[in-house]
Parts: C-alpha cells; sequence; structure tokens
C-alpha cells in the first residue's frame, strides 16, 4: 500500500481571512484614489480656466478691452439686426478654435440656422460644437441643454454647454449706472425686460482696485441632465447664462432665474435640491442672480490678472462680494 500523501492548501477560514483582509485594504484605498482623481480633475479644470484667463488677456491685447459678456444692443449693424452672441465666440481665435471663428457669421445671432457661406455651417452648427475647454472634469463634460420647448428650438436648442463664466460684479448682473465688474449689463430703459440693458466693455485700466484683487471668471455648474429647461451653464445663449454674481459665497445660497418667456421652466430646484438650487422670479430679467459653483468644495476662479486661485467655501461672504467688484475702493479681507 502507498503512503498516505497530505494535499496543501486554504481552509475555508482562512479564504474567508484573505477576503476580508482584501476588502478592508480596498475599503482604505477607495477614498485615497478618489481623493486623487478628483485632484486630477480639479487640476485640470484650473488648467482650463487659466487657457479662458489668457484668451482674454490676448483679446484685450488685441482690441484694447474684454469681450461683451453678452451682447446685444450693442454693435447695431446696417440692416439693424443685433448680432447676439455672448464672450464665448470673440474668444474662439484665442482658445485654438480659429476654424470655427473663421465659419461664424459675425452680422447674424448665435442660434441662426442659415449656413453660413464658409463651410456650410450654420452659428447654431457652431455653438453647438462640444469643445473640451468648455468643461470641467468634475462636471458633465460634453454636456449640451436639450429643450423640449418649441420656442427653443428657435433659440438654440441644443447649445453646448460650458463651466466657465464671467463675473458680473457683487449682486444682480442688470441696472447700475456705474459698471461695478468687468462684465455688467447696464439699464437704459425703464422697465424689466432683457432688451432694456446694454452690455459693458471693460478695460484693464478700470480694474481700480487692483486686476490681482478683481474676479475675472470662475465656475457655473449646470444640471444633472440635459433634457429639462434649465438653462444654467448655458454660456452662449445670450443673455440666458454665462456670468456669476458674486451675491453668495461659493456654492451657497440660491439661484434665481427669470422667464421672459412663456412656458420655459430656466431653472429646477428638483433636480439636485441640496446643492444646486434655484427659484423664479418671474419675467423681471433685473433678478437674475448665479452663484458660483462647482462639484469640489470650493470654486476655481480666475483674476484680471490672469492668475487662477481655488476659492473654498469658507471664504468670507463680504470678502468674495468685494473681489467680484473693480472700481469700490475698499480694501480686501484676507481670503
Amino acid at each position: 500500500m502507498s503512503p498516505h500523501r497530505h494535499r496543501s492548501g486554504f481552509t475555508l477560514v482562512e479564504l474567508l481571512v484573505v477576503i476580508g483582509i482584501i476588502g478592508t485594504l480596498v475599503g482604505l484605498l477607495l477614498p485615497a484614489v478618489q481623493a486623487a482623481r478628483e485632484a486630477a480633475r480639479q487640476s485640470s479644470c484650473t488648467n482650463n480656466l487659466k487657457q479662458w484667463a489668457l484668451a482674454m488677456h490676448a483679446h484685450h491685447d488685441a482690441t484694447k478691452t474684454f469681450p461683451y459678456a453678452l451682447q446685444r444692443n450693442n454693435d447695431v449693424n446696417a440692416s439693424g439686426q443685433n448680432q447676439r452672441r455672448s464672450f464665448v465666440v470673440p474668444l474662439w481665435p484665442y482658445l485654438e478654435q480659429l476654424d470655427l471663428y473663421s465659419k461664424y457669421n459675425l452680422k447674424g445671432n448665435y442660434y441662426d440656422k442659415t449656413a453660413n457661406v464658409a463651410g456650410g455651417w450654420s452659428n447654431n452648427d457652431l455653438t453647438r460644437v462640444k469643445v473640451p475647454l468648455y468643461y470641467c472634469p468634475s462636471d458633465r463634460p460634453g454636456a449640451i441643454y436639450k429643450s423640449s420647448n418649441a420656442l427653443m428650438n428657435d433659440y438654440g436648442n441644443f447649445q453646448a454647454r460650458g463651466n466657465y463664466v464671467v463675473n458680473m460684479g457683487p449682486t444682480q448682473p442688470y441696472g447700475a449706472t456705474k459698471p461695478p465688474a468687468p462684465f455688467y449689463m447696464m439699464l437704459i430703459a425703464n422697465g424689466q425686460s432683457m432688451i432694456s440693458y446694454k452690455p459693458y466693455r471693460s478695460k484693464l485700466s478700470d480694474c481700480t482696485d487692483g486686476t490681482s484683487k478683481t474676479l475675472l471668471m470662475s465656475e457655473l455648474r449646470f444640471p444633472p441632465n440635459d433634457e429639462v429647461d434649465d438653462m444654467r451653464g448655458c454660456p452662449q445663449m445670450e443673455p440666458w447664462s454665462g456670468y456669476f454674481t458674486a451675491v453668495s459665497s461659493p456654492n451657497s445660497g440660491t439661484d434665481k432665474d427669470a422667464n421672459p418667456y412663456a412656458g420655459i421652466n430656466v431653472c429646477d430646484g428638483t433636480l439636485d435640491p441640496a446643492n444646486l438650487p434655484c427659484s423664479n422670479v418671474g419675467d423681471d430679467m433685473s433678478k437674475k442672480q448665479y452663484v458660483a459653483r462647482s462639484r469640489h468644495g470650493g470654486v476655481t476662479a480666475s483674476f484680471c490678472d490672469g492668475g487662477v486661485q481655488f476659492i473654498t467655501n469658507s471664504i468670507d461672504p463680504g470678502v468674495w462680494a468685494e473681489l467680484s467688484t473693480m472700481n469700490s475702493g475698499n480694501t480686501v479681507g484676507s481670503w
């Protein structure tokens, strides 16, 4: 008879112990991995915003001004057209998007669907292009505005969304006769309609509080899905979005949006009420306000000197508001 051979191997208890140890290690490592991924996304967001700041300065070097935030009652052409567009189009040449700019009809509106001579593209086609530099990786890269509203089908449906928007000061963005921020909409007529306002185009010399202490751009979150008429984070759709106001510190307070056209739900606080609250204020465009928001515990912001900083949610609201002004003459506290 052959001697009995002892077989080596793991017992069930040993296997369970090993599995438990592996599970514990994964549980310990997962937060670190997630934190590293978010740090990488935030770094990419910072780099994107730096490119926008450099584009702003290149535009200023070429034209001696920053672009309009939203262009409507200004630069009217011979045929009386308003040439509606936002700051995005004039910055295309400085964001390595010269091909888009060369096909854009500067005499038309952003939502025009008639094909231009160059390349057969319409303005609406061009503003639908999802340029990677529009998006912070922490949000939803590639997001679009996908409205079911019949009227909005005429005003730029399926426009590319974007996280990077311009600073319109410490209060609502319409009304003052002296612009408090690098981008603003000044009152030119009595009333509440969006056509009662004219945009202001500023220069670096207007930042008398100091370019390193005046906000240029920051982040704006858009809703968690595209199939809603929530226009936050639609920077090319003049006059709907494309800016933030420092009425509250980052990621706090409530956004307010106006509805000048019946049947359009301009913001929907039921989508993400904890982090993206909003309320409708009827048709009074002077009450619109958008708070700077992101998904990473603060916001990345650029300043008029071209610098980019991460601003935490804990910044004093008064300091944040003061940073949004360019000519108050007040001393800015630490942040």
